[in-house]
């Protein structure tokens, strides 16, 4: 009986595994949106130098084809995963709003749906987190966080993602210090 139940769980836990929501399109729901990272460019910046940044195309969709997108708001979070090495003690640790993107910032992709080119420099994580060069280490990490505010006031991050009636993305880019 044992062996039973074991093998119906089993069969019950991959069964619930295998959904793939990866290709979820808009026409998929009613009430949410995706985005998605369409491009990664470049995902890194260093500890010695300014070149870094986090170069990335965000593509969006809703059930109008973009017509529901009012703005995306980018917030960084600094982790110090380092702390004995340089000196981040005037850093700021909490998560910090450093720009809003317009719709208007948004353009036609090639997959027919509105993109964005986020550029993040070294210098703007550094700047909105009150850091230096001398502050950041190798492991260390900057955390970006996407929210998305819908022309008709509806809000969409991280603690609301689910598939009709949420945000369908991976809302958090984690850039790292090298």
């Amino acid at each position: 009986m044992k062996k039973i139940l074991l093998l119906t769980f089993a069969t019950i836990a991959l069964w619930s595994c295998s959904s793939d929501d990866s290709n979820t399109s808009a026409d998929d729901f009613e009430n949410g949106i995706i985005m998605s990272i369409a491009e990664i460019t470049s995902n890194t910046i260093f500890n010695d130098n300014l070149d870094g940044n986090l170069d990335i195309n965000l593509e969006y969709r809703d059930a109008e084809n973009g017509a529901l997108l009012d703005k995306v708001d980018i917030f960084v979070t600094f982790l110090d995963k380092s702390e004995n090495i340089g000196d981040s003690t005037s850093a700021i640790t909490q998560e910090v709003l450093l720009r809003t993107v317009e719709d208007t910032s948004f353009s036609t992709g090639d997959n027919s749906f509105p993109v964005h080119n986020l550029i993040i420099t070294t210098q703007d994580f550094l700047s909105i987190t009150n850091n230096t060069l001398d502050g950041i280490a190798t492991g260390d990490e900057y955390i970006t966080r996407f929210e998305v505010t819908l022309t008709d006031g509806r809000v969409f991050s991280t603690n609301n993602t689910a598939n009709n009636g949420g945000l369908i993305s991976n809302f958090n880019v984690i850039t790292s210090v090298e």
